[in-house]
């Protein structure tokens, strides 16, 4: 029985001293060399003088090769290591990567009539897979001898009938695959697509009977703030990269700075900048760097965002969106982990209370700021409130109410309208919806959003703390409130 991880806890320090992110040797090598005979065979066409991707590559993309063809068990017919994420800046050849691996995936495969495929965002990044990949097939006699690229992206391995299609997930269906291979590029697109994720589980149904089959995630950063499907996988192979998290069947090969790094923005420092750029002096040309990041700079903070994210991998958080608020570059400076309700309400010598309703479209917010006994610092927590029906009419948005309420910091309710069972059947609210309490039945009781709010008033009222309740004057009617507290419109 083989033993490996796939966890790479000293991470940062390899990254800064050019070693590779992947902490093991192919777990069979025999098919790795088979593999990479293959791919280093082939060529990319549109580079200057067509070389092959043995004499253009650098290791770490070898590597990467090896890990995924070496993880594969011929004996049993099983690959041990099925889930790759590789996280890396823009113009390091991630399309070429792309079309290479699958075409040799497409050669090495033995099922008759399997089927892999490349799932793009959109039809404009579908054909930056493709054509590289077709181009590799036509550039060699041999190749074309055993591969047939035809209409709608496909190319045919002519002996096992097996195919390779690169398809865009915006105008074409992906559901009731058979899939072995499935490689998702721009991840961080998808991670805005409400559906996003049901979307790739259809995908990659075929895995359930296909045991050699794998799933290849590919990104640049996001130029926004990750959410979705993408933020989910980020966050799993951190988890995996740094040991929190044991999946010896999935690989992540993220090409991000270290913490260090961050934390004092030296990675504005062009010497740092091979960190995220492996191609660095080959298909990313340091000088291309250097004119962006001053153009980006004369031209304003929306286009130095968007060059840290795609040239730099830079995750953009709270401090760094392009439309952020301005006090956002210091508002981590106050954050306390861990801070809760209780706790603050045990801390406070006097609470207020903000509300903001929201409608049935909407989020309801309600935060309260409380006074630390002995040090008057000011301590902050929030909350929002949901209904299915606001979260119907606002789908897009699906995702990021999902990982509110699995953080804890959204309640999502039913009002029990007639609509409700169209809700409960739609695909894309599935895991939203999955807990939410039935409706109260009492044509007396207040709408569930209220409640809440009363309940935390009367509460922070009864232990004495309470000082006064603001509200938005369009938000929560004044009488459910008053003439309990006293209220500030």
């Amino acid at each position: 029985m083989k033993e490996w991880s796939t966890a790479c806890p000293d991470w940062e320090e390899r990254i800064l001293s050019c070693r590779s992110l992947i902490p093991f040797e192919p777990l069979f090598p025999n098919e790795a060399a088979a593999a990479l005979d293959i791919f280093r065979s082939l060529k990319i066409v549109d580079a200057a003088g067509s070389p092959n991707m043995g004499a253009a590559c650098r290791q770490w993309v070898f590597d990467f090769v090896s890990a995924i063809f070496g993880a594969y068990d011929a004996e049993v017919g099983r690959r041990l290591i099925q889930y790759f994420f590789l996280l890396i800046s823009k113009k390091n050849s991630k399309s070429t990567l792309a079309a290479g691996i699958m075409v040799t995936a497409l050669i090495r495969n033995w099922r008759e009539s399997g089927e892999f495929y490349i799932l793009a965002p959109t039809k404009e990044i579908a054909d930056n897979s493709y054509i590289p990949a077709r181009d590799m097939v036509q550039a060699d006699p041999a190749l074309s001898a055993l591969l047939k690229p035809s209409a709608g992206r496909v190319i045919e391995h002519r002996n096992t009938g097996a195919f390779l299609k690169v398809v865009a997930a915006d105008n074409e269906t992906v559901s009731g695959k058979k899939t072995i291979g499935l490689l998702i590029d721009e991840l961080w697109l998808f991670g805005k697509r409400a559906n996003a994720a049901n979307l790739l589980l259809e995908a990659q149904g075929g895995l359930a009977s296909r045991p050699e089959g794998f799933v290849i995630y590919l990104s640049t950063q996001s130029d926004q703030p990750p959410a979705g499907v993408f933020a989910q996988k980020l966050d799993e192979f951190r988890s995996i990269r740094d040991g929190k998290v044991n999946d010896p069947s999935s690989l992540p090969l993220l090409y991000e700075f270290p913490k260090r790094l961050l934390k004092d923005e030296q990675f504005r420092k062009q010497e740092y900048w091979f960190v995220t750029n492996p191609n660095l002096g080959a298909s990313v040309d340091e000088a291309y760097l250097v004119n962006q990041m001053s153009k980006a700079d004369r031209a304003g903070r929306a286009a130095v965002v968007g060059f840290l994210a795609k040239h730099l991998n830079v995750q953009i958080g709270q401090s760094l969106r392009s439309d952020g608020w301005a006090g956002a570059v210091v508002w981590a400076r106050g954050i306390e982990t861990g801070l809760s309700l209780d706790e603050i309400l045990k801390r406070s010598e006097v609470v207020t209370v903000g509300i903001d309703g929201g409608g049935l479209d909407d989020l309801l917010g309600v935060a309260i700021i409380g006074r630390e006994r002995g040090t008057n610092r000011w301590l902050g927590w929030a909350h929002g409130l949901l209904s299915t029906i606001g979260a119907y009419r606002r789908k897009a948005n699906v995702e990021d109410y999902l990982r509110f309420k699995q953080a804890g910091e959204l309640t999502v309710f039913r009002f029990g309208h007639a609509a409700e069972e169209m809700i409960d059947d739609d695909p894309v609210l599935a895991e939203l919806l999955r807990d939410v309490a039935p409706a109260n039945d009492d044509p007396a009781a207040l709408p569930p959003d209220i409640q809440y709010v009363v309940d935390l008033v009367m509460r922070i009222r009864d232990m004495g703390l309470l000082a006064q309740v603001g509200v938005d004057a369009a938000g929560v009617p004044r009488q459910h409130l008053w003439p309990r507290f006293e209220v500030v419109i």
